[in-house]
C-alpha cells in the first residue's frame, strides 16, 4: 500500500494557513477603509409623503334643476372621488347638506324622488313673502339627525346673502336647517329668516351674490374645485320667461318656486354684480354643466331625467378630475 509522505501534509497545511491569513488581512483593510470614508452617524434618508389635496364640490343654485346635483354625486362616488368639502348655494345647499351629513348617492336619489312638495312648503299671508320656510328648515334638520354643520363627516358650507347689504354670508357651523333655509330664501317668495333666530340679521338666497360659490370654496382652503352649474343651458333673456312659467302656473310646487331664483336674482342684483356672479364659476378647476335646459321637474319622472343628466355630464369629466387630483397630490408632499 502507498503511504503519503508526512512532509507533504505539513507543507499543504502551511500554505492553507498563509492564504487564509492573507485573505482576512485584506478584508480587514477594506472594511476599515470603508468605515473611515463614511460619517460616524447613520444616514437618515427623507421619504416623500403624498398629501391628498382638498377637493371641493361646489353645487350651484338653479331651483328645480338642482336634482341634477344628485346624479353628479352619484358618478363621482362610483368613480372613487369623494370631496373633502361641499359648498352649496340655494338648492345646492339643500342637496349638499344631506350629502355632507353622510347620505349615500342611493339615499339622496330616494329622497329626491320621494319627497312631496307638501313636506317643504308652508304658505303664509305676509308682505315679506308667501313661503315661511320653517318646513324646509325642519325637513333638513330631521334628515341630518339634528346635527349641527360642524358635526357632519364632510365639511360643509351654505351660502346666503344679508338681505339689506347683499353681503355674502358663508355658514360653516350651527343649525344646518336654518342655514339651508337662508340659502334657499328666494327674495319676495320666501320670508327671509334671521340668523341667529329672532334677533339676528335677515338672509336671502345665496344666488343673489354667489350662484356657483367657487370663491368661497377657495377661501375655505380648496386645492381643487369641481363646480356644478345647472343654470348655464337655460340662462338667457330669450328663454327666462318660458322657464319660469311652471313657477307661475304651479304655485303649489316648492321646486318650481325655488327655480324662480333665476329671475329674482337678476332683478335683485345690479348688472355689474350679476356679471361678477356669472364669472365666478370660471375660476373653478372643473365645471360640470348638465344639459337640463329642456327638462322640467314638476313630477318624479322628470326628476329622474334631471338626475340622469347630471350623471351623464359628470361621466365626461371623471378622467380629467382623476388626473387633476393625481397631479395635485404629487405636488403636495412633505418629508419625514
Amino acid at each position: 500500500m502507498s503511504v503519503q509522505p508526512i512532509h507533504n501534509l505539513d507543507s499543504q497545511t502551511f500554505y492553507e494557513k498563509v492564504i487564509r491569513t492573507s485573505l482576512l488581512t485584506t478584508l480587514g483593510v477594506i472594511v476599515s477603509a470603508c468605515n473611515s470614508i463614511g460619517p460616524s452617524t447613520p444616514i437618515t434618508q427623507t421619504q416623500p409623503v403624498t398629501k391628498a389635496p382638498t377637493v371641493a364640490l361646489v353645487l350651484g343654485g338653479g331651483g328645480a334643476k338642482g336634482f341634477a346635483h344628485v346624479g353628479v354625486i352619484k358618478v363621482l362616488e362610483e368613480s372613487g372621488i369623494t370631496p373633502t368639502l361641499v359648498v352649496g348655494t340655494s338648492v345646492g345647499s339643500l342637496v349638499g347638506s344631506l350629502y355632507a351629513s353622510g347620505y349615500t348617492p342611493m339615499q339622496l336619489e330616494q329622497v329626491a324622488l320621494s319627497t312631496p312638495d307638501s313636506e317643504l312648503t308652508d304658505f303664509v299671508l305676509s308682505n315679506q313673502g308667501f313661503i315661511e320656510g320653517i318646513k324646509l328648515k325642519n325637513f333638513i334638520n330631521a334628515k341630518v339627525g339634528g346635527r349641527t354643520i360642524e358635526d357632519f363627516p364632510i365639511r360643509f358650507a351654505a351660502i346666503a346673502a344679508e338681505k339689506h347689504t347683499l353681503k355674502k354670508a358663508v355658514f360653516t357651523s350651527g343649525d344646518a336647517g336654518l342655514a339651508v333655509q337662508a340659502s334657499c330664501s328666494v327674495p319676495n317668495i320666501f320670508i327671509a329668516p334671521r340668523i341667529p333666530e329672532k334677533v339676528g340679521k335677515k338672509y336671502i338666497d345665496g344666488g343673489v351674490v354667489s350662484l356657483v360659490p367657487v370663491d368661497s370654496a377657495r377661501d375655505l382652503g380648496a386645492d381643487i374645485v369641481i363646480a356644478v352649474d345647472v343654470t348655464m343651458p337655460t340662462f338667457s333673456k330669450n328663454n327666462l320667461t318660458s322657464n319660469l312659467l311652471p313657477a307661475i302656473t304651479s304655485l303649489s310646487s316648492f321646486w318650481a318656486l325655488l327655480e324662480n331664483n333665476l329671475a329674482s336674482n337678476v332683478a335683485y342684483s345690479s348688472t355689474s354684480r350679476h356679471l361678477s356672479v356669472r364669472n365666478e364659476r370660471e375660476r373653478a378647476d372643473i365645471v360640470i354643466t348638465p344639459n337640463v335646459g329642456h327638462i322640467s321637474s314638476l313630477d318624479t319622472s322628470q326628476r329622474s331625467a334631471l338626475i340622469t343628466a347630471g350623471a351623464q355630464a359628470t361621466s365626461l369629466q371623471v378622467n380629467v378630475i382623476k388626473q387633476l387630483i393625481k397631479e395635485k397630490s404629487s405636488s403636495k408632499h412633505a418629508t419625514l
